[in-house]
């Protein structure tokens, strides 16, 4: 039987590519949760600056939106299986060999794991979750409410962006975000026609300084990124592409308004603490091979109120 020890999963995701998605990387602290399940008020909490106490009084405690209720983040499973062939290959393999046969499994569904966690923080930018989710024989939707993130509308074509519509456009968004008691740095997710728009109107004047960088550009003191984060979704039956951003979109988010990305404890009755990624194979019952399961339990934790969306007309 092929067994697979915790230094195989290390060893896979040391070795994945770099994550260069914008969703993914919006979510810079993660915590592995000990739970399987999580409070509302960690979702619907603002976290932002508290009063200062004065000496010997009580501590100031933050007011939560809502009573303790619970959710159950649903985990990602995948069950696949070495054929008899591949074990006898791997019985009869050098030590690089055996983690060659390993890797190559463990790789596929380490990165289509990471793939889905991505989705789900693309998701989460827009204030809910509703992702596919399979229920024994059927696909049914995974859904979280973070609630609603504003969004403001121009009745301007985009094709009639200025420089000036841009900064004045940024300027306002900032505010709105500042408004919420979320502070600290700001940066901007473009749509890839808003961002096209930008570049095309930055080329042509010399007012604003203007850098571009490997992700995007840096124009008039804002920081803007080229949307490139995809992912598909199952909706009635149809394949769907879907993007962070919408069709002419400019997103503006706080880079620390406390979002987290959760990895919770998995439904498993061997693994009891909580890790991003799990596998372990089994001999199959008809021995004609070794089953193979890998899980993950991924929560993007956001805070809507560090979210602001502007939108042109087409």
């Amino acid at each position: 039987m092929i067994i697979l020890k915790e230094s195989d999963v290390v060893r896979v995701v040391s070795a994945l590519a770099p994550e260069t998605s914008n969703a993914r990387a919006y979510f810079k602290r993660t915590v592995n949760r000990n739970t399987t399940r999580i409070a509302v008020t960690d979702i619907q909490r603002t976290v932002g600056n508290i009063p200062v106490i004065k000496r010997g009084s009580t501590g100031y405690r933050p007011v939560m939106s809502g009573g303790i209720m619970y959710i159950e983040p649903q985990p990602i499973e995948i069950d696949d299986f070495f054929s008899a062939v591949e074990e006898d290959d791997w019985e009869r393999a050098t030590g690089m060999g055996k983690n060659q046969i390993v890797d190559e499994r463990l790789t596929r569904w380490a990165e289509l794991v990471r793939n889905t966690t991505k989705a789900l923080c693309i998701q989460a930018h827009r204030g809910k979750i509703d992702y596919m989710m399979q229920a024994g024989s059927e696909m049914v939707r995974y859904e979280v409410d973070y609630g609603d993130v504003d969004g403001i509308e121009r009745d301007k074509a985009l094709s009639g962006l200025t420089l000036t519509d841009f900064i004045d456009d940024a300027t306002e968004m900032e505010q709105e975000i500042r408004k919420r008691g979320i502070g600290g740095a700001i940066e901007f997710i473009a749509s890839p026609e808003y961002f096209r728009q930008l570049v095309t109107i930055s080329a042509n004047q010399t007012k604003f300084p203007v850098t571009f960088t490997k992700d995007g550009m840096d124009i008039g003191g804002f920081s803007v990124k080229r949307d490139n984060d995809t992912y598909t979704d199952l909706v009635s039956g149809t394949k769907q592409t879907k993007h962070l951003t919408e069709s002419r979109e400019l997103m503006a988010r706080a880079v620390n308004a406390g979002q987290e990305l959760d990895f919770l404890r998995l439904d498993d009755t061997v693994q009891r603490q909580a890790v991003p990624l799990y596998s372990f194979t089994k001999e199959r019952r008809d021995q004609r091979g070794t089953d193979l399961f890998v899980k993950s339990k991924p929560f993007p934790l956001i805070n809507v109120k560090g979210i602001q969306l502007l939108k042109y007309a087409s």
